[in-house]
């Protein structure tokens, strides 16, 4: 969140491996992940589930979601994936708009193929900028 103006987006949640953060003058909701590796997938969906619970109770519908897996070690086994399939369409529904920011080409290619298979609409790039303006448009 380097280089804004606005004040910094608010705290409302965190464990060991995400933090929501409201940033509500630009009606962003800010999910970060952490470098933590999930020891195991229970850990992985016990996190997303409060997660989910926490984004339920601001609704959703008055924001747009930025998930920033910058910091998120990579993982791409079976199992994981399996999971995050499940997982995804709960998390990321119900916002006006989903924006993914990554590190690398790695984890741009990993998120748009997350983004083909559950055909959830999200932009998915590193510049942070460009994902700010495409997150605050109309629409």
């Amino acid at each position: 969140m380097p280089g804004r103006l606005a004040p910094a987006p608010k705290p409302v949640w965190q464990n060991d491996y995400y933090a929501v953060l409201v940033d509500a003058p630009m009606a962003i909701v800010w999910n970060v992940r952490s470098s933590k590796p999930f020891a195991s997938l229970e850990e992985l969906e016990a996190s997303v589930a409060s997660v989910c619970v926490s984004l339920d109770g601001l609704g959703r519908s008055r924001y747009a979601l930025l998930l920033d897996v910058r910091a998120a070690p990579g993982r791409n086994d079976p199992a994981f994936e399996a999971a995050l399939d499940r997982l995804r369409p709960l998390w990321f529904r119900g916002f006006r708009r989903v924006g993914v920011l990554v590190q690398s080409v790695v984890g741009e290619l990993q998120a748009q193929r997350y983004a083909r298979r559950d055909s959830i609409k999200r932009l998915i790039t590193s510049d942070e900028a460009a994902l700010l303006r495409y997150l605050t448009q109309g629409g």
